[in-house]
């Protein structure tokens, strides 16, 4: 009996929490929502996940600018939660969030990044650690400017005067590809960490390539556009180099109607700059939009 005794005194307790643990009710994260939409550019399922701001139920007709980020699945809660300490202190604007994801079941995550955030297809990718299908994001930019966005637009109160575009890692690599190829397009862009070694650093060629096209017209090379740019203290010396470098190329270029700031932001890796990224990057952005 007094074995019986004990064990329920002491295994009761925790055979008791594991059954009631399994009925709490998941956390949801208000004022948001998960919007499927189907691409006919790229024939692909994305998820959308929308996060408003507190007053936009309020019930004016105020519009929003929007912040797109990609790797939606991954970095939208923590993005879309960091807002309500920027506007709480008004360091910016309140601002919609769209996570960029894909819909369905499953879903290899890295697989389909690879594919939708590389301008190219690497050579020898294998020895890089890439897999999969690679060189989608042309045709992931038309969807996002000719489908996503203006679905966006047309179905929130967006403000289409000023958006912005985030990411990091292969999403700061998208985000530099979009500002080059759609110069305008994005007011803002945030880019952590950008891959800017792919493919042979495609996107420092493709930078040159800008400007020189813009000289030979006759006029300075036009970026009307604010960016902010990170790199980790602790990332590999040749992956800062990579980043050192390419902001020194957009220093040297003097884009008319640019603005940049770029930051090394110390005792953080690839993955742990991202939070200093967003606040700092946010801010940075959005600072032109006061005035409006």
């Amino acid at each position: 009996m007094r074995f019986i005794a004990f064990f329920c005194l002491v295994f009761c307790p925790l055979f008791l929490h594991a059954q009631s643990a399994s009925e709490y009710s998941p956390v949801v994260l208000g004022n948001t929502q998960m919007r499927p939409l189907h691409s006919e550019i790229t024939g692909r399922d994305y998820l959308l996940y929308v996060g408003y701001p507190d007053s936009y139920h309020d019930g004016s007709d105020r519009r929003y600018p929007v912040v797109y980020l990609t790797d939606g699945y991954w970095s939208f809660t923590k993005f879309y939660s960091l807002g309500s300490n920027l506007w709480y202190d008004k360091a910016a604007p309140e601002y919609i969030v769209v996570g960029l994801g894909y819909a369905g079941e499953n879903i290899d995550y890295e697989k389909e990044r690879t594919y939708e955030l590389t301008p190219s297809k690497m050579t020898f990718p294998s020895l890089m650690g890439v897999r999969g299908e690679m060189g989608g994001a042309p045709l992931f930019l038309k969807a996002l400017q000719e489908e996503i966005v203006p679905y966006i637009e047309s179905q929130t109160r967006a403000d289409p005067s000023f958006r912005v575009l985030a990411g990091n890692s292969l999403g700061g690599l998208f985000d530099l590809v979009a500002m080059y190829e759609a110069p305008g397009f994005f007011q803002g862009i945030i880019a952590g960490s950008p891959s800017v070694f792919w493919d042979g650093d495609w996107i420092f060629k493709r930078a040159k390539a800008f400007c020189k096209h813009a000289l030979k017209s006759g006029s300075a090379p036009a970026m009307p556009t604010a960016l902010y740019l990170t790199v980790g203290g602790e990332e590999a010396k040749l992956f800062q180099r990579k980043v050192v470098q390419f902001n020194k190329l957009l220093t040297e270029a003097n884009y008319k109607g640019f603005r940049s700031e770029f930051r090394v932001i110390d005792g953080e890796g690839h993955g742990s700059s991202v939070a200093e990224t967003f606040n700092r990057g946010i801010r940075f952005v959005f600072q032109n939009y006061h005035n409006k």
